[in-house]
């Protein structure tokens, strides 16, 4: 007979579900109102790229340190704090009076961000049974695809047609939905288990974690180059209205999970060379979009296929630091959280210096093509190291 997951924990599973895809609208949904708030703020495009810098850079730097703090906390207390924070932040969103207000609101929205993963991944890891623990965690996090798949579209065409503040009035209300569910749902419990994080700082000694770190900061920030100005730049190269931003944001989105799901099943011994091949692919496709998303079809296809490129990289990184930080995954994971926001906040800043300096979206894809080059010569660097090391291995001496 099959076990299942009891029907409570599927229950908590769905509340999860509901604040991740809440947690990652509120992420990703900027990129498709820029032109939204910088109309209505009376800002210049270039700096409403600082929403997507400013948010990164709370995660890179708080999701550690918030996760460090509540470790040895009953979870139920952590889960409701960080959503009661995720839920007024996204209602001052909604009232920002002006741009600095709304910067201010979007750090404290990422704040929360790192530590509810973290909190929530260890949780279903401990209530879920051992056989049904990767499918839980996978389920879970299924709300972050389909805010990457149907919220970021769906957001950006509610936000073109109405306002943009009532995007963040929606997210503040499923934030309240998912804080109502976890403090009807789930249970009080302290932690089974409290991580010795001082012993798990032996993971920055392994070469290729560090590897990956630097692969995923310079090769993932030539993404958001492009990707946090995608609803202007195809605004002004395409002339989409609101509903042809939807269809590129949806394609990029389901672009996105075509991606994740055939990395996933790329095995561990090929892992650094798919991410070679992804890397080319993803410099090809952000070198071609200046001259491809002229015309309505083909912006749509190229923007299908970064999406696809942009999210093809990110379990193939995951994957790797995993693997290869051995005893230390819970401050591996973390920084490799951090790594991928820092990359977000890197692009993003590096995005508004080539559009102040040029005035012209033309030169962002550019930019992130030759920033993923940077990524991909770390990437070849890190497989040669590899192909040294099993030499080494093999023969047990320095070659």
């Amino acid at each position: 007979m099959k076990k299942t997951l009891h029907a409570p924990v599927k229950l908590i599973i769905a509340i999860f579900m509901i604040c991740t895809f809440s947690i990652g609208f509120t992420e990703y949904v900027v990129m498709g109102i820029l032109t939204s708030i910088s109309k209505d703020l009376s800002v210049p495009i270039s700096s409403t790229g600082l929403l997507v810098t400013a948010y990164a850079g709370s995660v890179c730097l708080t999701g550690p340190i918030v996760t460090i703090f509540s470790v040895k906390m009953p979870r139920k207390p952590v889960l409701i704090g960080l959503m009661s924070v995720f839920v007024l932040s996204n209602a001052l969103s909604f009232l920002a009076p002006n741009f600095t207000v709304l910067l201010v609101s979007r750090i404290l929205s990422a704040s929360i961000h790192g530590a509810f993963f973290a909190t929530t991944m260890v949780f279903v890891s401990e209530m879920a049974p051992p056989e049904k623990r990767a499918a839980a965690a996978a389920s879970m996090n299924g709300g972050l695809t389909i805010a990457l798949m149907l919220g970021v579209p769906f957001g950006s065409y509610l936000g073109d047609l109405f306002n943009w503040r009532i995007v963040f009035l929606m997210i503040a209300c499923l934030g309240l939905i998912g804080l109502a569910g976890i403090w009807l749902t789930v249970p009080h419990r302290k932690p089974k288990v409290v991580p010795k994080l001082i012993h798990e700082w032996d993971v920055f000694k392994n070469k290729q974690v560090l590897f990956s770190f630097a692969i995923t900061i310079f090769g993932y920030s030539g993404v958001f180059i492009a990707y946090t100005f995608i609803e202007p730049m195809l605004r002004h190269s395409a002339g989409f209205d609101s509903l042809g931003i939807t269809a590129a944001l949806f394609a990029y989105g389901f672009g996105g999970v075509v991606g994740i799901f055939y990395a996933g099943k790329v095995p561990f011994h090929l892992l650094t060379r798919s991410m070679i091949g992804v890397m080319i692919a993803l410099m090809a496709i952000l070198a071609a979009f200046p001259f491809v998303s002229g015309h309505p079809a083909g912006a749509i296809i190229v923007t299908f296929l970064f999406g696809a490129g942009a999210f093809g990289t990110v379990p193939l990184l995951q994957t790797k630091v995993v693997a290869a930080s051995e005893h230390g995954t819970t401050i591996a994971t973390s920084v490799s959280i951090a790594a991928f926001n820092l990359a977000n906040a890197l692009g993003a800043w590096i995005g508004g210096l080539i559009l102040n300096a040029s005035e012209s979206y033309t030169y962002l894809a550019t930019g992130g093509a030759l920033m993923t080059m940077c990524g991909l010569t770390l990437t070849m660097f890190a497989y040669m190291s590899e192909k040294r090391q099993v030499k080494e291995d093999m023969w047990g001496t320095d070659l």
